[in-house]
């Protein structure tokens, strides 16, 4: 009896102290929340981000002019009307570049494609990152290769929204976002497809196959969906992209926005680390609720 109520309670720290450990975990200096949007989306839906604030200027980046150079500058206006608001003094500026070690141009891990059934919107190019293992890359890198995004902005405080259309979701397509030096949230493509489920699915998943106009339903396998990332109490300053596999990451449509106040939109996507301890958080009491049960009946 005494090992029994001893195990149990055992459990039951654990269980309790797991559920804390998830609520406060991971410690990032910011608090940045991270949604996805509604199946078929391809674009941030500003009119809802915007939406009852006071001040929301923001632009979008679809690659219409970048060729595949190691280095691409951005104003977040290519994207054409309807996709960019930035008053006279408002600038936001991205400087995309190949992480150390990866290797771009033609049989390269960065690259540019033109629209396919993978990635693209409207025609335009878009940047695809192969992991160094891909059978596509004919001179690989070292390691897991990676582009970096630097941000910067002039008439605002700083960037505290970015968004990002990943088409052809696979579970090596990984964001880290920084706030100066310090990691403030890490995106896990693996969590995002576990949330949003398999393909095609029964019923039918809608996030599934090429929304595209020119591509629809097509890559039917694989998930399409809209990822935005917002900073509560900060401001981003830079994205590490990065794919360790033998896959590519395909995304397109990135956007950027300073917002005066920051109201998520969509649905949350649960911090990497925090799904394992609420796992075993719920594991320890839910033993722990069937050593009782057991007592229970053998009374």
């Amino acid at each position: 009896m005494f090992r029994f109520k001893s195990y149990s309670l055992r459990l039951c720290v654990v269980g309790v102290l797991g559920l804390l450990m998830a609520m406060i975990a991971p410690a990032f200096a910011d608090k940045v929340v991270i949604t996805y949007s509604g199946a078929k989306t391809t674009a941030p839906s500003f009119g809802a981000i915007c939406a009852g604030i006071t001040s929301c200027d923001y632009g979008m980046e679809n690659f219409t002019g970048w060729t595949g150079s190691s280095v691409f500058n951005s104003t977040f206006k290519d994207g054409g009307a309807g996709t960019y608001n930035q008053p006279t003094g408002v600038t936001f500026s991205g400087a995309y570049s190949a992480g150390t070690g990866t290797t771009t141009g033609a049989g390269g891990e960065w690259i540019s494609q033109t629209q396919n059934q993978f990635g693209g919107v409207n025609g335009q190019n878009y940047p695809e990152l192969f992991g160094n293992a891909a059978p596509q890359v004919t001179k690989p890198g070292t390691g897991t290769a990676t582009y970096n995004l630097a941000l910067s902005s002039a008439g605002v405080p700083g960037i505290n929204y970015f968004g990002i259309w990943i088409s052809a979701l696979d579970a090596y397509n990984n964001l880290v976002v920084y706030a100066g030096t310090t990691v403030v949230a890490q995106f896990n493509s693996q969590i995002l497809l576990a949330q949003l489920g398999a393909c095609p699915g029964s019923p039918a998943n809608p996030f599934c196959g090429n929304p595209t106009p020119q591509f629809l339903g097509q890559d039917s396998g694989e998930l399409f969906v809209y990822v935005n990332i917002y900073d509560l109490n900060g401001f981003i300053t830079n994205v590490s992209f990065t794919n360790g596999g033998s896959t590519g990451f395909e995304s397109s449509n990135h956007a950027v926005a300073y917002l005066s106040q920051v109201n998520p939109v969509g649905t949350v996507v649960p911090e990497p680390g925090t799904l394992g301890l609420v796992a075993v958080g719920l594991l320890g009491l839910a033993k722990v609720r069937g050593k009782l049960r057991l007592k229970t009946v053998r009374r």
